[in-house]
């Protein structure tokens, strides 16, 4: 039996990460086609204006892709209760969509940076949509992501195609986050129609005190990882207030390589965590073995590709760049080490928030996202990029610190209460 269940689960990690291979070969490709057209610079403010996007859509998930999924994965696939649960969820994120649109409008009124490029931040709103559509946390407590990738690539595919076929200019350049948003709702729809169609989900009205319920469970995660996409995505808006549009478009090409590779660590996390969910329920003793069966080959896999990443950074980033590609390599090497670090965050990570300890990992989380605001802003005034990236780092050891201590006590003091 353990032996299948390690089996699916690496069946599992590698079907999910070879699709996701594919997405991340398709954004790497549509990269310089976007460059080549809009400019670097033009390049800068489609990545300033995603980053809003995104933290809108970090809003909107809500801490459900942990929460939603915990409760999925310790449900024993009974219909009347992930219906119940499917459905509280989908209504939350509705709520949560009218809110962020108001957010957007907002800081469109509030924001003159903002104000100037209205209708890319507008039109790249459909991608909030399209993301709260998405039901990958159903899919991932089930252990069924499969299918959830297979439609993000086929959303991914649309967006690829749509931009090298519209995309011709500088003027063009609020069509990108369009897309982008255009294919991952068509993607979003079908996963909830399919969601409904195989599981047969029958449709309870979430009641106030559900959707109370649901936003409650999901808070201390929901602050967390908004802490965590403040502590990435900040980086970029201080980096522009003291520089420019250029040099943002230099770091954010790295720093996008290493949010594309970053996905490996992402599908790993995902796959691993409703594993991690079930084990819980067992004990702690648990996890030192699934950790010395699938954690520790994954890891000095990663350490050996980033090694590999390390060494090819200039030719990489050459593909992207040409002659202009040796601005960007010592931010892509920084990124090497981050990788590496946030590997070893993930245990913790999975764990803590298996067992429901959701305060300590958002006590952690929040002060990393402290520490990353403040060194950032001294770091990047004396050193620009070089300030930001060495930033990310010292965050990221950070939480890899604290995490670690707390999982190992936690353990300790579940191993003490056993023996007892």
């Amino acid at each position: 039996m353990i032996a299948l269940k390690k089996n699916k689960l690496v069946l599992n990690f590698f079907s999910l990460g070879f699709v996701q291979g594919l997405i991340g070969l398709l954004q790497l490709i549509v990269i310089p086609h976007v460059i080549k057209k809009v400019g670097i610079e033009g390049f800068g403010v489609i990545a300033i204006a995603q980053v809003v996007i995104s933290y809108l859509s970090a809003l909107n998930d809500y801490g459900f892709n942990q929460t939603a999924t915990r409760q999925i994965s310790i449900s024993g696939a009974n219909r009347i209760t992930i219906s119940k649960i499917f459905f509280n969820v989908l209504f939350c994120k509705l709520i949560l969509c009218f809110f962020s649109f108001m957010i957007l409008l907002f800081l469109l009124l509030i924001v003159p940076v903002f104000r100037q490029h209205s209708l890319l931040y507008l039109m790249g709103f459909i991608f909030v949509i399209g993301q709260s559509s998405m039901v990958s946390w159903f899919f991932q407590g089930l252990e069924k992501m499969r299918l959830i990738a297979l439609l993000n690539l086929g959303g991914r595919i649309i967006f690829a195609v749509l931009v090298f076929v519209f995309i011709k200019n500088k003027s063009q350049d609020f069509l990108f986050l369009f897309f982008l948003g255009s294919g991952t709702l068509i993607a979003g729809s079908t996963s909830i129609f399919i969601a409904v169609r195989l599981f047969h989900l029958k449709f309870i009205k979430p009641s106030t005190g559900d959707i109370i319920h649901e936003l409650k469970e999901g808070w201390h995660v929901t602050i967390a990882n908004l802490s965590s996409y403040t502590s990435q995505y900040a980086n970029i808006f201080i980096l522009r207030i003291f520089t420019n549009d250029l040099l943002v478009g230099y770091y954010s090409i790295a720093e996008r390589l290493f949010l594309t590779i970053k996905q490996v660590l992402v599908v790993f996390s995902q796959v691993a965590y409703p594993r991690v969910c079930q084990l819980a329920q067992k004990g702690g003793e648990h996890f030192f073995a699934f950790g010395k069966r699938i954690y520790i080959p994954f890891l000095l896999t990663v350490i050996t590709g980033c090694l590999v990443l390390f060494v090819f950074s200039p030719q990489l980033l050459y593909f992207f760049m040409r002659h202009e590609y040796f601005h960007s390599v010592f931010y892509l090497r920084m990124f090497c080490i981050v990788l590496v670090i946030v590997c070893l965050n993930i245990p913790s990570t999975l764990i803590l928030l298996a067992m429901e300890y959701k305060k300590s990992y958002f006590y952690i989380i929040t002060l990393g996202m402290i520490l990353n605001i403040l060194s950032n802003i001294i770091l990047a005034y004396f050193f620009n990029a070089t300030g930001t990236v060495v930033s990310i780092l010292l965050t990221e050891l950070f939480i890899a610190f604290g995490l670690g201590l707390r999982m190992l006590g936690y353990l300790k003091f579940k191993k003490i209460v056993s023996s007892e």
